[in-house]
């Protein structure tokens, strides 16, 4: 199986490498910008930076890392320098915290949803409970 993707992947990569060849588009070039997330475990929240409570005296330090909040600001200052950038989460939004235990897909869509998300996939966490965990947050999307 692994084989056969990797044989897959080659082929698109090379395909991709030879389009503005076989097509003309040689002679103009672009810059491409990936604005990316992954496995934010439903992080919401910022933390210290050992993944605990960021405490008052670690907002003092200015030591807390992560949140939704702090990704949101910089895709959006980003986005000013590079309008054409494209912001893309690998998956594994699911699980991590309680805010995804209690709430479970509810929080998990809204909150995607708020974050102006070009181009999502699924990861694994995404298929913890199942098909009937999974088929309301796809719907919601």
């Amino acid at each position: 199986m692994f084989a056969f993707l990797k044989t897959w992947r080659l082929f698109a990569i090379l395909l991709a490498c030879n389009v503005s060849v076989l097509f003309g588009l040689d002679d103009e070039s672009f810059t491409l910008t990936i604005l990316h997330t992954n496995d934010v475990h439903s992080h919401i929240e910022e933390t210290s930076k050992y993944g605990g409570v960021c405490s008052d005296k670690d907002k003092t330090s200015k030591t807390c890392v992560g949140g939704v909040a702090r990704i949101v600001t910089k895709v959006k200052d980003l986005k000013k320098i590079h309008p054409h950038a494209l912001f893309m989460n690998g998956g594994d939004f699911y699980q991590g915290t309680p805010y995804y235990t209690i709430l479970k897909h509810t929080m998990v869509s809204k909150i995607m949803t708020e974050m102006k998300y070009d181009h999502v996939c699924l990861g694994n966490h995404e298929f913890d409970d199942g098909p009937k965990g999974l088929a309301p947050f796809l719907e919601s999307m």
